[in-house]
């Protein structure tokens, strides 16, 4: 899938969890990229900023998206720090149980972030072929990026207070 495919696919997500908001407003190409959060708007009566994340494959040959865990980045590909530290209030997460799950961002990161410095960071030892492991550091250094990121549970992302829409 090129950059042009996925960056539409991206879109359509965004527009449909922005069809939850009170006038809802786009952030520009900066506030996207650098602050990592892509619409404004009132949700049960609170102005924030979401970051929207629609569902990942474990694998790009995969068929289908999986419900099961949520990838989260927390090092972006240049080095900054990943979505998951940035600007955002909240996370909005689509899912195929329910049409999404909102959880608070800084939340979201401290839980993580515990469990990562629980496992002192470490990679999986696993093979890229088998299931993915929760809480292990995974990157794509190979082809040149500095991003880590790691897979959650999205039942561990439920024990935070959370909205489902």
């Amino acid at each position: 899938m090129s950059w042009e495919e996925f960056r539409e696919k991206a879109k359509i997500v965004e527009e449909d969890f922005a069809k939850n908001l009170e006038n809802p407003t786009w952030a520009n190409g900066h506030q996207n990229r650098r602050e990592h959060w892509d619409v404004q708007g009132t949700l049960n009566g609170e102005l924030a900023k979401f970051e929207i994340k629609g569902l990942k494959k474990f694998h790009r040959k995969d068929p289908e998206p999986q419900d099961e865990m949520a990838l989260i980045e927390y090092v972006g590909n240049a080095g900054y720090p990943g979505w998951v530290q940035g600007g955002a209030d909240y996370i909005a997460f689509k899912r195929i149980k329910y049409p999404w799950l909102v959880v608070n961002r800084q939340d979201l990161w401290n839980m993580v972030k515990q469990k990562l410095e629980e496992r002192n960071y470490s990679k999986s030892d696993r093979h890229w072929s088998e299931p993915k492991e929760p809480y292990a550091t995974y990157d794509r250094s190979f082809f040149g990026n500095k991003d880590k990121y790691c897979w959650v549970l999205f039942e561990d992302i439920e024990k935070l207070e959370h909205v489902k829409i």
